[in-house]
């Protein structure tokens, strides 16, 4: 019995942000095999993350969250890159990035 309610626990816990610097790698690795729109996609949100333009990221996130027939290992690596996204964009609009502020704004709106 403990065994089955301690996997319930575990899963009913939201999944932690990825670490920034390993957010690029690990969206090529969930969708080294995603149809070609898809795979796109994560590409664009990788390529987004790694030139630190997290609007975009934002973006090709959100609609990779949309598409049909992501895996387990996609979804949760698109939300938890979702999240470090967020984070990245929070601190840029403390610096005074109106575009991650606007980003903010709309993800939030949202919701």
């Amino acid at each position: 019995v403990l065994l089955a309610t301690s996997g319930c626990d575990r899963a009913s816990k939201p999944l932690p942000p990825l670490p920034l610097d390993q957010l690029a790698a690990a969206l090529d690795k969930a969708f080294i095999k995603a149809e070609a729109e898809t795979k796109d996609l994560a590409d664009s949100a990788a390529a987004a993350v790694r030139s630190q333009d997290y609007v975009k990221a934002s973006a090709s996130l959100q609609a990779l969250l949309g598409k049909p027939k992501l895996g387990r290992e996609q979804t949760d690596v698109t939300a938890r890159g979702m999240l470090t996204v967020r984070e990245a964009l929070e601190a840029a609009q403390a610096k005074g990035d109106a575009a991650a502020a606007q980003t903010l704004q709309n993800l939030q709106r949202d919701k």
